[in-house]
């Protein structure tokens, strides 16, 4: 992976810190053209291991919506729903892959394990169901913390706890997919005893 790549995903991650640090010393406007000029470096230089360039052009077009709003506004309501349009974004994404299979989930389970079986695929499907679910409860949160809360709880939730919670569903869905994995070991072990 390219350096530029990396920074550019670092400041990915980073961005309700730097929207945070960024606020204290320069207005809504400039901040937010600074952050639109990394959006269109990543747009150019960034790859993405969800989705293929179509989808980032609807992410970029959103982002660029709302970023381009707190520009002309000066406001900071722009800037601070980046999480939600990204959270909103990924759920799009994997909603379409259900309706359009395959599934998210299933494209990496194929990564490792390209004869996926038929319980495989329908366990990814319940999976990036699950993902869903997720990305639009977050979406809600990131849009009432945008909206309702000073701007040291919105970094909190956006910069740290939805990080957290994304963390710690892929750490419950991996110890399901392990016991799963074993107990459809188990039934073919015994159906070939």
């Amino acid at each position: 992976m390219r350096p530029i790549t990396i920074l550019l995903a670092l400041i990915a991650i980073l961005y309700p810190f730097l929207v945070y640090f960024g606020l204290q010393v320069l207005s809504p406007n400039v901040l937010a053209c600074l952050l639109l000029f990394v959006l269109l470096l990543r747009l150019k230089l960034g790859r993405s291991i969800f989705t293929d360039k179509r989808h980032n052009k609807w992410l970029f077009l959103t982002i660029v919506l709302v970023l381009g709003f707190s520009l002309i506004t000066n406001l900071d309501i722009g800037i601070r729903f980046y999480p939600v349009a990204t959270s909103l974004f990924f759920f799009g994404v994997f909603a379409y892959s259900l309706w359009f299979p395959p599934t998210v989930i299933e494209r990496f389970a194929r990564i490792k394990k390209p004869d996926l079986s038929p319980e495989g695929v329908i366990y990814t499907k319940n999976v990036t169901k699950i993902w869903c679910a997720f990305f639009i409860i977050n979406s809600a949160i990131a849009a009432y913390t945008s909206v309702f809360t000073d701007i040291k709880t919105w970094t909190l939730y956006n910069g740290f706890i939805s990080y957290c919670l994304i963390a710690l569903l892929a750490g419950i869905e991996f110890l399901v997919r392990i016991r799963v994995q074993h107990k459809h070991s188990a039934i073919e072990k015994s159906l070939n005893d």
